[in-house]
């Protein structure tokens, strides 16, 4: 599918997107909401996702926004993309306004507020996407924030979907997991950080901020495999802050499905195999 980018105005966004502009939603939103599940199956209105747009823009003296959405992702699964948009929308919204009322009650401090969402599809086997967003924001203070969400999505249902519901012993595949993950950010930290410490230390300061709990409850993806068709392993995102100081950065650790294979359901074991392919 192609679509020409065309700018129309609505209320506080400015929308590039081809057809009719659709209407700002009616509820109420709040920053930072999270996409609803949801129970039952989406049900996709053809002529309301063409209308979606794939990019959102907001130019204020107050505020600086956008929100893109990877062109394939409308390709392939139209009615996730549909709800991506929605969700981006609102938390736009919901800085905007945010932003408005700090410059209105303290213009002597304010500072403009800033705001950038990307969702790409990063991975697909079977009838599951995987999903990975990255928000970059500013709202006062020394310096902004960032940091990089991934979701899985069941294709047949539009459902989002957890590791777990991938898994017979979500507990007996992290207890193989973790301590990859923790050795991995250990030696990324030794290698960013580097100075007196050792890839020891780290891995105890690393261990005490993350567990198999926080690893099924982070923000899970799963990466591209050597083999073609494939998962090759799941990766997990750590923020600025999570893990290290802001100056540290965010990490992520990829985690081989050589190390959980065997705890896959086995409607799902013949979508994973080989190995992950890795990215900077």
């Amino acid at each position: 599918m192609s679509r020409l980018a065309c700018s129309a105005a609505l209320g506080v966004l400015l929308i590039a997107s081809c057809g009719k502009t659709p209407d700002a939603p009616d509820t109420e939103v709040t920053q930072g909401a999270e996409l609803p599940v949801g129970e039952t199956q989406l049900v996709v209105d053809p002529e309301a996702i063409a209308d979606v747009p794939q990019h959102l823009e907001v130019t204020k003296d107050y505020f600086v926004g956008s929100a893109s959405i990877d062109d394939s992702l409308f390709e392939i699964a139209p009615d996730i993309a549909a709800t991506l948009v929605e969700d981006a929308r609102g938390r736009l919204e919901a800085m905007d306004a945010d932003a408005l009322a700090y410059k209105e009650a303290d213009p002597e401090y304010f500072n403009p507020y800033s705001l950038s969402i990307q969702w790409t599809l990063k991975a697909a086997a079977g009838d599951l996407i995987s999903l990975e967003g990255f928000t970059a924001a500013y709202s006062g203070g020394a310096h902004g924030n960032y940091g990089t969400d991934a979701r899985i999505y069941s294709l047949q249902n539009g459902k989002q979907v957890s590791l777990s519901d991938l898994l017979t012993d979500p507990a007996g595949a992290m207890a193989e997991s973790l301590p990859f993950v923790l050795s991995d950010i250990a030696q990324q930290r030794t290698e960013k950080v580097g100075g007196g410490a050792s890839a020891q230390t780290f891995r105890a300061e690393t261990a005490d901020a993350v567990s198999a709990d926080t690893i099924l409850s982070g923000e899970l993806g799963l990466v591209a495999s050597t083999q073609a068709g494939t998962f090759g392993g799941f990766v997990v995102h750590f923020a600025p802050y999570e893990i290290g100081s802001y100056a540290e950065g965010a990490y992520k650790a990829v985690v081989p499905q050589s190390v959980f294979g065997d705890f896959l359901k086995p409607e799902y074991a013949g979508l994973f195999a080989g190995g992950p392919v890795t990215e900077d």
